[in-house]
């Protein structure tokens, strides 16, 4: 049985390399989708490839929180027609696949007639946490006792993929949809992710930061995506210090939505990382991540607009119209009378 393993990621710079090296201890191969990263994050994974491990890098800059779309044109394009894979595992760079070993994950998985759920377990950061390690993953050792609510993350058999050609995978990677209905699972008791959400303050920043925007610049969207980045940003917007110095409280109620009732709860569970020995990351920016992401989000932004700008000009002169700031508010938003 080959596994495959997808993910997308975008300024991952702390934790990348360790969620390679880990996910290869349980997957043949590991296909990534760079969505534009400003940090070290591109140059991690060229590191990474360029060592020989089975890793390859797809890159797309594109704006929007689009994960479903670059998700399943990984899962197809990628896993099944250029590796293929006969379990895909969609992915994120925050989560580390917990089990006794590989070969009972493996078996596990195979047993199943069906997709297979696996479920989160999220760790958050405590003030005993072992602060002088660079690995987030053997630095973080503690996790919620329950959690505010229950996610799981759907593993793939291709035969569905390839028996029906009008599955997809959802938005979070939680569901197989097909004709509007989710596909029938079955739940994986004997291994579960650790999820690391939130890792320091400059992280946290970063991730709500470039969260939000990006579900912003989606012209189209479910009603409820992004909606944990909201308040969080509106407080970073608001108050950076309040939300830098409340960054663990923040993470110990990452899943639970404002105004809901839960009391978090915690216990020493340190993640069994499988990955070995770091060689390419290094301390990031600290508390200035969040702003050095924005700037260079924001770059990314004017050159885009400089790029559509350039060929409404061009349009234009083909068409023989001149070119008015009255036509460039027309397209780019409303002029105010």
């Amino acid at each position: 049985m080959k596994f495959v393993a997808i993910s997308c990621v975008r300024n991952e710079e702390d934790i990348v390399e360790a969620f390679v090296r880990h996910t290869l201890a349980f997957v043949d191969y590991l296909v990534i989708l760079d969505n534009g990263s400003t940090d070290h994050t591109q140059g991690i994974l060229q590191s990474l490839a360029v060592e020989g491990l089975p890793v390859e890098i797809v890159e797309d800059s594109s704006l929007g929180y689009w994960q479903w779309k670059r998700m399943n044109f990984l899962l197809r394009e990628y896993a099944l027609k250029k590796y293929g894979a006969d379990w895909i595992i969609p992915i994120d760079a925050d989560e580390f696949i917990v089990a006794e070993n590989s070969l009972l994950f493996r078996d596990s998985i195979s047993s199943s007639p069906r997709p297979v759920k696996i479920q989160w377990r999220t760790y958050v950061p405590h003030p005993d946490d072992f602060m002088g390690k660079t690995n987030p993953v053997a630095r973080i050792g503690y996790r919620l006792v329950e959690e505010a609510r229950k996610y799981n993350k759907i593993i793939i058999p291709s035969k569905v993929m390839i028996a029906h050609q009008d599955v997809v995978l959802s938005q979070g990677n939680h569901n197989l949809v097909r004709n509007g209905k989710n596909v029938k699972s079955t739940d994986l008791d004997s291994a579960y992710l650790a999820h690391i959400p939130i890792r320091d303050p400059g992280q946290y920043g970063s991730k709500v930061a470039l969260g939000y925007l990006q579900y912003l610049a989606m012209s189209e969207k479910e009603s409820n995506w992004g909606w944990q980045y909201e308040a969080a940003y509106a407080l970073l917007k608001s108050d950076p210090g309040k939300f830098l110095d409340t960054y663990r409280e923040a993470a110990l109620r990452f899943s639970v939505k404002p105004g809901e009732d839960f009391e978090p709860k915690t216990v020493f569970d340190p993640i069994p990382y499988r990955g070995g020995e770091l060689r390419y990351t290094h301390d990031s920016p600290g508390e200035w991540r969040a702003f050095c992401s924005v700037l260079a989000h924001a770059e990314s932004l004017a050159r885009a607009y400089s790029g559509l700008s350039a060929r409404y000009d061009e349009a234009l002169a083909k068409s023989s119209r001149p070119s008015s700031i009255i036509g460039r508010l027309r397209l780019f938003g409303r002029s105010r009378r």
